[in-house]
């Protein structure tokens, strides 16, 4: 079956940068009850380390270790089963650690109303929570969203990042996999057409979701049952999902032969609630959305009424997205909860945590105190104390990551994963080529024809440079767009480099 092999991986651990933690809402939040949050397993968050960078699980608030690390990859809890991989293959784990359906995926997503959806080779289907494969992979998505019901596109799975990264989105993030797009029931079958893009209307359990048929002369968006009937028939060119009980909508109007947006909003149940009478919304937060209408701006609460009964010049919300200043006559006034102008508040700063700024280490030497090593031109792994972890024998070797080396391997003409045993792994898939450093814009430099060959010639040189500073590091080209000249790969971590 078609698989990935031809994309090329970059590793994440190309640089490191002073820690920096920014709080900062730019979209609403949506909490979880402490009784959900425990049956869900929300509480456990994936955490990864260690000399072979393996996985596990740890509190979300005080850190302590609830799984030991010892996956490759381990994904977010959902109804109380997390994906991991074992050994190149995606299984679930209970919120023990217990591996409940074996590793037989090539991915596998979050549950949703006791299915998820799954990948082998180049398709998508569909595993119950009990283990069983409900829907052959057959699909490019196979996305639950109401019950049994998914959002199906055909054709083959198209892959957004490398294949370390990659995920299969819950419906909430799925904005990026457009259409055509059809819903489809395990139990009945095709719902709809295959003509239909879709987005989400709630989070969490919907009852509903967006959507139009793009088929259609005039493609306009409404609600859809679970049914594929209409809740709400079609109607606004534009939609968001809902925040504090509000889902902005669109309409394009012509305008004394201008052609103009009209902005509002609707309610859980689909009914417009905010007239279409706004020159633009923003999302619900905080109980107030941020309105333009006739070139001022305000605060709007979910009823329709202004913050303080009017409009301002200008307004801005806090770092938690609850109204803060408005601007009126070209000065600034706080405004209060009750809707009083005030001096404007003191706006605190970001709260940042600022680590220590890195120390360059040099290319041999791995994130985790792991060193490569080399001998009689081979090269191979050891661990901090001193043990040997891979003994050298490859043209050349990368740092582990989530459980796996790459290394090349002559005979596929490909990069190939070993495991902590220093074996070679049949997964993840080979890859055409491996480079340690990923910046934007900058490509390394091309020193062999052939891609891979070029790769292991560049990664040879990195490692050689570690090992020998007076030996030429490799370099990385500009695009001649954005990267300008060349930078010469001298260390690890890119920051404070020669």
């Amino acid at each position: 079956m078609p698989r990935f092999s031809a994309n090329t991986i970059w590793s994440r651990k190309c640089f490191r940068i002073p820690l920096l933690v920014i709080s900062l809402s730019c979209t609403p939040s949506h909490g979880f009850g402490s009784d959900d949050v425990v049956a869900s397993g929300k509480e456990m968050v994936p955490s990864c380390g260690g000399i072979f960078d393996l996985c596990g699980y740890s509190d979300r608030k005080s850190g302590k270790e609830l799984i030991p690390k010892s996956f490759e990859r381990a994904m977010p809890f959902s109804e109380g089963l997390a994906a991991v991989r074992i050994s190149g293959l995606f299984g679930y784990v209970d919120r023990t650690g217990k591996v409940v359906i074996d590793p037989q995926f090539d991915l596998a997503g979050p549950f949703h109303d006791g299915f998820a959806e799954i990948l082998v080779g180049g398709h998508t289907g569909v595993v119950a929570e009990n283990g069983k494969v409900v829907l052959e992979p057959q699909f490019g998505r196979s996305t639950p969203i109401m019950g049994d019901v998914l959002i199906v596109r055909k054709g083959q799975f198209r892959p957004k990042r490398p294949p370390e990264r990659e995920e299969l989105e819950a419906f909430d993030l799925l904005y990026l996999d457009y259409g055509p797009m059809g819903l489809y029931s395990l139990s009945k079958g095709w719902l709809t057409a295959y003509t239909y893009e879709f987005k989400p209307f709630e989070r969490g359990r919907p009852n509903y979701v967006w959507a139009r048929d793009v088929s259609a002369g005039q493609s306009r968006f409404g609600l859809m049952n679970n049914e594929g009937q209409w809740k709400v028939e079609p109607a606004f060119d534009a939609v968001q999902s809902l925040n504090d009980g509000r889902a902005v909508v669109s309409v394009k109007v012509d305008d004394a032969g201008t052609r103009r947006q009209l902005w509002g909003a609707v309610d859980p149940d689909g009914k417009l609630e905010i007239p279409l009478a706004y020159d633009w919304l923003s999302y619900w937060d905080q109980g107030y959305s941020v309105v333009r209408l006739n070139g001022e701006e305000g605060f709007l609460d979910t009823d329709a009424n202004p913050l303080g009964g009017r409009f301002f010049q200008k307004v801005g919300r806090d770092l938690q997205g609850k109204p803060l200043k408005v601007q009126l006559d070209g000065k600034w006034f706080g405004i209060t909860a009750d809707g009083r102008l005030v001096d404007v508040p003191e706006e605190k700063p970001f709260p940042l945590r600022i680590g220590q700024s890195p120390v360059p280490s040099k290319n041999t030497q791995c994130e985790s105190g792991v060193s490569i090593v080399s001998k009689d031109g081979a090269w191979g792994l050891q661990g901090p104390d001193g043990r040997v972890l891979v003994e050298p024998g490859f043209e050349a070797i990368s740092c582990f990551s989530r459980g796996v080396a790459w290394v090349p391997d002559t005979a596929r003409n490909a990069w190939c994963p070993i495991g902590p045993d220093g074996k070679a792994r049949n997964k993840p898939d080979c890859l055409s080529t491996y480079y340690e450093f990923e910046l934007p814009h900058y490509y390394p430099e091309k020193l062999d024809p052939d891609p891979f060959r070029s790769s292991v010639l560049w990664m040879q040189a990195y490692l050689k440079h570690g090992v020998d500073p007076s030996y030429p590091p490799p370099k990385l080209i500009g695009d001649g767009i954005q990267g300008t000249g060349t930078i010469s790969v001298s260390c690890r971590e890119m920051m404070g480099c020669d």
